[in-house]
């Protein structure tokens, strides 16, 4: 009796604790070309959920003809998706913080849900078959990246990488059975790793997850979104309200264009990284904004992934003997300075 009593209060505080944390405002518009649109459903997953489909554990709608949406829901950070009938979207700042303060001003820019997909022959026996577009036209040179779950949030190279889009849009991925997250993104810069820019182009299949059977070819359409210039004006709060900022310089002290900030969770900084800036402008400047605080471990590199390699400019803060940075959440340290030389 006594053991029942207590696992039964342990599973009512546990469903409780979400409801518990400090309450904060989510709002924002529904926008199909510039211009609010009505009959939006918008989500809200908690990072950690263990998928994005079906039934969100926050959600509202749908949105009248102003495309305005305000709900109430814990601190924290989440996934937001929306969805209509015949529209759909993936927030491009995703997975976005919600502060104490709350966030306001999220502008969804709603897209096709769905598509016609050509009827053309197949090559794999089991995958995708892709076609990506932007206001229905077709889009060469996208890349599409395959995940097997959130554990990444869709960052990185995930469980691989189709080639190219070709000039129909089109790409093929050989998959074996399964349940995966399609993401398809197009760097103006053709880099295959890195933050996004403005003027780049993003991607989530409406469909995800898509869960491929035996001997099955999924016929997809992936519409992408622009990247807006806000991207880069509000650096310094676009992933959360904590952030690092500073110069990049060289070995003299002058300032170096083009490199991102890099902060590891780890001190090898040999794993994914956790977050990365925009590329360092012509005064050296950079941003790096995420939304809780903790441990770092603080680098800068012009290029990204893998190891740094001969030619490559790479640094590493030299403000503590690890490069370790400790930072409060909501902290803004700034006045940080990297140096980068050469690798040879």
């Amino acid at each position: 009796m006594i053991r029942h009593l207590i696992l039964a209060v342990s599973g009512l505080l546990l469903s409780l604790s979400p409801l518990s944390a400090q309450a904060a405002s989510l709002s924002g518009k529904a926008t199909v070309g510039g211009t609010a649109t009505a009959g939006i459903t918008v989500k809200a997953f908690p990072v950690g959920t263990k998928t994005l489909a079906g039934k969100a554990p926050f959600e509202i709608g749908p949105t009248s003809a102003d495309g305005l949406f305000n709900f109430e829901l814990p601190t924290g950070d989440y996934y937001l998706l929306a969805e209509s009938a015949e529209l759909f979207t993936y927030y491009g700042r995703n997975p976005v913080a919600v502060p104490a303060e709350g966030l306001a001003n999220v502008n969804l820019r709603m897209v096709p849900g769905s598509g016609a997909v050509p009827q053309e022959p197949v090559r794999v026996e089991s995958g995708v078959l892709g076609f990506v577009s932007v206001d229905g036209k077709p889009v060469a040179g996208a890349i599409a990246t395959v995940y097997t779950d959130l554990n990444s949030q869709f960052k990185g190279f995930g469980l691989g990488m189709a080639a190219p889009t070709d000039d129909k849009g089109r790409f093929e991925v050989p998959l074996p059975p399964g349940t995966y997250y399609l993401v398809v993104r197009m760097r103006k810069g053709g880099a295959l790793a890195g933050p996004m820019r403005a003027g780049d182009l993003f991607g989530y299949l409406p469909q995800n997850p898509l869960v491929i059977k035996e001997k099955q070819v999924a016929r997809v359409q992936v519409p992408l979104i622009e990247v807006p210039e806000k991207v880069e004006k509000f650096a310094a709060t676009l992933f959360g309200n904590t952030s690092i900022s500073g110069k990049i310089v060289d070995r003299a002290g002058k300032p170096v264009a083009g490199v991102h900030a890099i902060l590891y969770a780890d001190m090898m900084m040999l794993s994914r990284p956790a977050y990365v800036s925009q590329p360092s402008d012509a005064q050296g400047n950079f941003v790096v904004s995420f939304p809780d605080g903790g441990t770092y471990y603080l680098s800068a590199r012009s290029t990204l992934g893998g190891t740094p390699t001969p030619g490559e400019l790479y640094g590493r803060f030299a403000g503590t003997p690890d490069a370790s940075i400790r930072i409060r959440t909501g902290q803004k340290l700034e006045g940080m300075t990297l140096a980068v030389e050469k690798v040879w």
